[in-house]
């Protein structure tokens, strides 16, 4: 099985910040290795992780992505009400980049702000994906309640988003009434979300079996977590994917199928902008 993962941060040198854990492009290669994973989705950093610069944790990380095109693809990491926000987004539009993490509970903010309504409308006319952090995250939760993302994909059709751990425990179902309010427009990230010790991210396996055969599994994409995620994390969680009551198709949906078509797609938009 071919399989392409979502969601590997990719962490800057230890002496720039010694606080968050070491992610460099060689572990990231050896841990795709060892999972027999051909192609992950690579964030950047967060701006605060680079001295408070959006735009140089991006231009950072896309050099070092671009050294190995064959294996690693380069998304870009945005707060959205940044005010070199839209400068960002084209900076990464310019560069053939369709995809950005936002994370409302480290870029400290409310997605629904009409701040953002700039930043929304453009990334929507350029074709990009939107990548969430949802649920529990030390920050409030009123800042990403799962109905003001339903609010967004009404607001902006145009728009793809990806929900990231379904807002675990407290939120997923939730998170599938949005999904099965937008098909095709909205999908569930499986990232960190199968660890019982984890216990608000945690989906029971039954439960996510349940809402991939209720939704669909042309839904859900397979997310690494990387560096937080060990190696053996990373094929516990694949083996979990493979054990689901659903067919080998299904399967090869969730662990690469969907991402490339999303990406696939938000290429072919983009060329039309």
């Amino acid at each position: 099985m071919r399989m392409i993962a979502n969601h590997a941060h990719l962490m800057p040198p230890p002496a720039r910040s010694a606080w968050w854990p070491e992610g460099g492009v060689d572990l990231l290669l050896r841990h795709l290795d060892a999972c027999e994973i051909e192609k992950a989705i690579v964030f950047p950093p967060f701006a605060n992780q680079m001295e408070g610069s959006m735009l140089r944790a991006n231009q950072w990380a896309l050099g070092e992505v671009r050294l190995h095109p064959d294996r690693l693809i380069p998304a870009g990491t945005i707060f959205p009400l940044a005010q070199d926000a839209l400068a960002v987004l084209q900076m990464l539009h310019d560069l053939g980049v369709h995809w950005v993490k936002i994370h409302p509970a480290i870029d400290l903010h409310d997605i629904a702000n009409p701040k953002a309504i700039p930043f929304y409308t453009r990334a929507a006319e350029l074709g990009f994906v939107l990548d969430y952090h949802t649920g529990p995250h030390g920050a409030p939760l009123v800042f990403a309640k799962p109905e003001k993302f339903d609010h967004l994909a009404w607001n902006y059709p145009n728009l793809r988003l990806v929900f990231e751990h379904l807002g675990g425990r407290v939120y997923y179902p939730e998170f599938a009434a949005v999904l099965d309010n937008h098909p095709g427009r909205t999908f569930g990230g499986l990232t960190s979300i199968y660890e019982p010790a984890r216990y608000l991210w945690h989906i029971e396996k039954t439960q996510l079996e349940a809402l991939v055969k209720g939704l669909g599994a042309d839904r859900f994409i397979f997310g690494l977590d990387f560096p937080w995620n060990s190696i053996e994390e990373t094929r516990q969680h694949i083996d979990i994917i493979r054990s689901l009551d659903i067919s080998e198709t299904d399967k090869e949906l969730i662990l690469g199928g969907n991402l490339t078509g999303l990406l696939r797609f938000s290429d072919n938009r983009s060329q039309d902008c």
